[in-house]
């Protein structure tokens, strides 16, 4: 797929210094780390409209470029410490330091006492691995103790769910939910950062700051009336304290035909909140096709970050200069290479999220109440990070296998002169940690593609020592912001892929599918079923 003298042309307008004027933009201080529900919306929703109506694309929410999302926050006002008593004593646990605790009740008050718990392992229910981390357990009114990621980390057996790689039943919001489904009242995840993918200070970064969440229908009445994170240590202690040892629990719990393990265990923790609704937005406009306008191709990035937070160094503003002002400087970028070039078939949506950071609460959003219907809706691109490293030998497929888009990727990447190699940290489940992920649990084939860490200039592994530093020392910390030595010029080879590969959809007539063996296969061949 070598791009044709029109695309080379419209390439020309996606430029790393557009790009990094962009960037220093909206992770400025003066947009506050861009949290929805502050002065820092306004701006950067105030920002991606004037740059979507300067380039003439057109309102996609009737005669709006905004998609109201209705949003809940709850802050923090106190918490008590985590007491946990067994045969062995009792021992109450700090929050921040060794735990944290929050209800996503949006009430004021919110209290575990004395609560049962129960060691459920990977907490996981996957009949399709032939998993259930609950099968004969009642956990109404108990708390479940669970492990980050998935058995197939752990054991490094690439027969047991995915092997090194993520899945879905890895992330915390899955056990989160899964544990919301049994009907838990408190869930404490145990913290690991190989397993996790990030060190403690992700965790208490983003958990201590007033959280967001969609309006729950229900009130949230039947969410867990605690959950949070536990250091490995705590739980280590937690479990001595019932006679029983952590490290020989949790490697049982990697394995086939592991049973739920009651510690003889009481759990109380309290916290009060002070609880505000407010309405958010989606951004969103687009290029109606010219030949086929209600077949739809999505390109996406988040434009939310923290906001303000606790301070490191003095500084209290979490700017998202790499995450995610990279992503929505790319997404005007093309934009604007689109908005020059000749009017694709097929309609090019462009969309913005809010809410990404707390949750993918934006997208999910979307894909519950979708403004194009997912029928129609031919696949997309998603992009969340770009390269700041300069431009690398290697593109990487996060959560590769899924759809038929990658074959798309491969003869592109074969014409460029780059190479398809496998997901570096495949263990830190990125697939299912941005917006593309909902909008593939409804069937929508979505791609999340970018730079690799073969740096054209330094090697491989001077970019993987980058990478590692920045999720080590920036990744949601105030330090992700605008450096002057970011190199955006491997972020624009990214998105010039993603321009190439989006106006060939755009003007193609096929519908790719996802894989054979995909999850997301059975429910999209019933959207296009039931939506033709």
């Amino acid at each position: 797929m070598v791009p044709a003298a029109a695309a080379l042309a419209e390439h020309a307008a996606i430029t790393a210094e557009e790009m990094t004027e962009h960037v220093k933009v909206l992770a400025s201080d003066a947009f506050e780390g861009r949290k929805p529900g502050t002065a820092g919306e306004q701006k950067s929703l105030d920002y991606i409209t004037g740059q979507f109506r300067a380039l003439g694309l057109e309102p996609a929410v009737g005669d709006s470029y905004l998609q109201r999302v209705p949003l809940v926050e709850v802050t923090g006002l106190s918490q008590s410490p985590l007491t946990v008593k067994g045969p062995g004593g009792e021992k109450s646990y700090d929050f921040f330091t060794q735990m944290i605790t929050v209800s996503r009740r949006p009430e004021p008050e919110q209290a575990l006492t004395d609560s049962e718990v129960v060691f459920v392992g990977y907490g996981i229910v996957a009949p399709e691995y032939g998993w259930n981390d609950y099968a004969g357990l009642d956990v109404r009114g108990k708390t479940v103790v669970v492990l980050v990621n998935d058995p197939g980390f752990a054991t490094q057996d690439p027969s047991l769910f995915n092997g090194n790689a993520m899945t879905w039943y890895g992330r915390w919001p899955y056990k989160y939910e899964e544990a919301e489904r049994q009907g838990a009242a408190g869930v404490l995840i145990v913290h690991e950062t190989r397993a996790a993918g990030y060190p403690w200070a992700v965790v208490t970064n983003s958990w201590r700051v007033p959280k967001l969440d969609l309006v729950p229908p229900d009130g949230g009445r039947s969410r867990p009336v605690i959950q949070g994170w536990v250091q490995q240590d705590v739980a280590r202690e937690m479990f001595s304290l019932a006679g029983q040892d952590f490290d020989a629990l949790a490697k049982s719990a990697a394995q086939r035909g592991f049973k739920p393990v009651p510690l003889k265990l009481t759990a109380s923790a309290a916290v009060s909140n002070k609880v505000r609704t407010f309405d958010s937005y989606n951004v969103i406009g687009k290029l109606t096709g010219s030949k086929r306008p209600d077949e739809v191709v999505l390109i996406s990035a988040h434009w939310d970050h923290l906001g303000r937070g606790p301070a490191m160094d003095g500084d209290d503003i979490y700017n998202g200069a790499m995450d995610n002002a990279t992503g929505v400087a790319g997404l005007i970028e093309l934009a604007e290479a689109f908005a020059k070039g000749e009017r694709p078939e097929r309609t090019i949506a462009f969309l913005s999220y809010t809410a990404e950071e707390q949750g993918l609460l934006g997208s999910e959003y979307y894909a519950k109440n979708p403004v194009f219907p997912p029928a129609r809706t031919v696949g997309g691109f998603n992009m969340d990070m770009l390269n700041p490293f300069g431009p690398m030998r290697d593109i990487v497929v996060t959560g590769a296998g899924k759809s038929e888009l990658e074959d798309r990727l491969a003869r592109w990447a074969a014409d460029n002169g780059k190479v398809v190699k496998p997901e570096p940290f495949p263990e830190r489940g990125l697939y299912y940690r941005s917006d593309h992920f909902p909008l593939a649990k409804i069937g929508v084939p979505m791609m999340f593609a970018g730079s690799g860490v073969d740096s054209i200039e330094h090697g491989e592994e001077w970019g993987r020592a980058q990478y590692n530093e920045f999720t080590r020392l920036r990744y949601h910390t105030p330090h992700d912001e605008w450096l002057p030595g970011m190199d955006l010029t491997g972020a624009v080879d990214d998105l010039r892929m993603v321009y190439d590969l989006s106006r060939d959809l755009a003007n193609g007539t096929d519908w790719p599918s996802w894989y054979k063996g995909s999850e997301f296969r059975a429910v999209r061949e019933t959207s296009l079923k039931e939506g033709r």
